[in-house]
């Protein structure tokens, strides 16, 4: 109908007119009204200051006594050193189809693929380390600890805590924070590393490995080993934060551990890649005030 009225009105207003109420229709037939869009809205807000109340929450915690290093280190094996495997698959098929594909554009526009290895380390230090490496943390250990603490609040194991005097935040969210904020550094360079080497390997017909880490080193700089770690520090409280707030919040049995879970996941990815815009656009800013 849409189309109909684009080719067929002439008069521009009410063309205009008749394509807004053809909208309307359409989101009214779609179950859409302003007050469930208010709603969502307002349950957005609600869920935002939530998961930030609780960050801020777990970090008071972190000075606080009692420190659980025994938790600390067992959410630490179970966040890092189990992941490794799956980290390195991802990022090194990343670090495959980047190569590959510089190596077929560098060569059709430019004709020079002189600067695959450094445009390679860029990518894999600034975005593919970090983020990549965080989305998948979010989507494997924060689906894991999402549905065990939505499982102990369905279960009754949270109150049995709050009886006992021991403060659901300190026991489960502040050890994991910790957790989370050790391994991110480590899987992201690991990431990133393993990116670059398979990166390598598919370019060896090109370059030795002492001229790809040579000229590799002439683009990246101490500032995108920076931003690789900086990244992990600010990506690091997202999925235990988010993990803690949905899984707290679970109910129902069954069906809210997995309601719960998929919350955790889908949010904690798209915090992670909302962080990332907007930590691109401010390191692009400064780095353009420093190069003036």
């Amino acid at each position: 109908m849409a189309e109909w009225a684009h080719k067929h009105v002439k008069n521009a207003f009410l063309r205009t007119l008749l394509v807004g109420l053809l909208d309307v229709l359409y989101i009214a037939r779609l179950g859409l009204t302003f007050e469930s869009i208010g709603d969502n809205l307002l349950h957005f807000f609600e869920s935002i200051g939530g998961v930030v109340w609780l960050f801020l929450r777990s970090l008071l915690f972190l000075v606080l006594p009692p420190f659980r290093l025994r938790e600390i280190l067992k959410q630490t094996d179970a966040a890092g050193w189990r992941s490794i495997p799956l980290i390195g698959a991802v990022l090194g098929f990343i670090g495959l189809i980047i190569v590959l594909e510089l190596n077929f554009q560098l060569s059709r526009v430019v004709g020079n693929t002189a600067y695959v290895p450094g445009l390679a380390g860029i990518l894999a230090f600034r975005e593919f380390g970090p983020t990549v490496v965080a989305c998948m943390f979010a989507a494997k250990v924060g689906a894991s600890w999402a549905a065990e603490i939505s499982n102990m609040k369905i279960s009754e194991q949270i109150d049995a805590l709050e009886m006992s005097s021991v403060n659901p935040v300190n026991y489960l969210v502040a050890p994991r924070l910790v957790a989370s904020a050790v391994m991110l550094f480590a899987l992201s360079a690991i990431g990133a590393s393993v990116a670059l080497l398979l990166g390598w390997f598919v370019s060896r017909q090109d370059f030795s490995f002492m001229a790809y880490y040579i000229m590799m080193s002439k683009f990246t700089r101490y500032a995108e080993v920076g931003t690789l770690f900086t990244k992990a520090l600010v990506f690091s409280p997202v999925v235990p934060v988010c993990a803690a707030w949905y899984g707290l919040r679970a109910r129902g049995g069954a069906r809210g551990v997995g309601e719960a879970t998929t919350k955790a996941v889908v949010t904690s990815i798209l915090i992670i890649i909302v962080l990332d815009f907007f930590m691109n656009s401010l390191a692009d800013k400064l780095l353009k005030i420093v190069l003036e």
